[in-house]
């Protein structure tokens, strides 16, 4: 399900140098504000991780970490509740031990799942409100899952976690369109521009920029932050191409990756584009709080009637 773990990342992998990681924040917090841990790896095997998050949150840009638990013990569970940082969602993709296995091959259900909590507990016990703390599931739909076994999970999380989202699943663009391992909403149509080639951007560990998170093999690259300006790589020729290719409609010409994408194959609410909402979204957490993002979530499942691909597990 990560093209990672499927053996399907292809080009040359490491760690950014701390000094780049600085240089680039430094360039960019006066125009950012957020920066998401998430391209190409697991965040928490990187050894500057704690630096990182402190240094960008001192700029006042919030970080927020996708991770997958299994290296969270308790030291690192400290660490980052004391690095201020923002937001963290945890990728736990299961309700039963055969369900998780099955889909997080090679993690152990029961280890995983006390990290989380012991990262949780820690929070509760020091009353921090930071960070906004996100239980995320995928809908795999490779077993069955009975409701008694679903809410004796679930439960584990009372009065711990501040929201749990079922998320659908994607096929990464193109990169899973065939197969046959898990399901996946197929999107054959002609759909709405990609929003975010207007408001995100990807970093890569050698500071190789690509337009989005699903570039993993850095099948479009627009330049490297080590060699240019953002502002530059940002207006450069190959993005506004690429842009204008959304507006119309030909953008597979430019990006085969963008096929089957679930952000250019999800119908915009109330005339807004997907891409375009994380912005949007964005913009007001940062005046009302992560609080609001539930509130969202919780409104767009109605409007799209459980159609969402993000809704509340309960």
């Amino acid at each position: 399900m990560c093209p990672n773990g499927a053996g399907k990342v292809h080009v040359k992998r490491g760690y950014m140098e701390l000094e780049l990681f600085k240089k680039i924040i430094d360039e960019i917090h006066p125009h950012t504000s957020t920066v998401v841990l998430a391209l190409s790896g697991e965040s928490l095997l990187h050894p500057d991780l704690f630096d990182m998050i402190h240094y960008t949150e001192e700029h006042q840009v919030k970080v927020l970490l996708n991770t997958n638990a299994t290296l969270i013990d308790r030291e690192k569970a400290i660490r980052l509740l004391e690095s201020g940082i923002s937001y963290i969602s945890f990728a736990f993709d299961g309700y039963t031990k055969s369900m998780y296995e099955k889909a997080r091959k090679g993690a152990d259900f029961e280890e995983t799942l006390e990290n989380i909590l012991v990262f949780l507990r820690l929070k509760k016990k020091k009353k921090l409100k930071k960070p906004y703390a996100v239980l995320s599931i995928l809908n795999l739909n490779i077993e069955d899952s009975q409701n008694k076994k679903k809410e004796e999970f679930l439960k584990k999380f009372d009065t711990l976690i501040d929201d749990i989202h079922l998320r659908e699943v994607n096929s990464w663009g193109n990169v899973f369109k065939e197969t046959l391992d898990f399901t996946f909403t197929k999107f054959t149509g002609k759909g709405t521009p990609c929003g975010r080639l207007w408001n995100t951007i990807g970093i890569a560990w050698d500071g190789e920029v690509v337009p989005c998170t699903y570039n993993m093999n850095h099948d479009y690259p627009l330049g490297n932050i080590q060699d240019m300006p953002m502002e530059k790589i940002w207006n450069s020729p190959r993005l506004v191409q690429l842009r204008q290719a959304m507006i119309d409609g030909n953008y597979l010409e430019c990006s085969p990756l963008c096929e089957n994408c679930t952000i250019v194959g999800t119908p915009k609410i109330l005339g807004v584009p997907t891409g375009l909402r994380i912005t949007l979204s964005d913009s007001l957490e940062n005046f009302f709080g992560y609080g609001f993002q539930k509130k969202a979530i919780k409104l767009a499942s109605r409007l799209r009637k459980d159609k969402f691909a993000f809704r509340q597990v309960k």
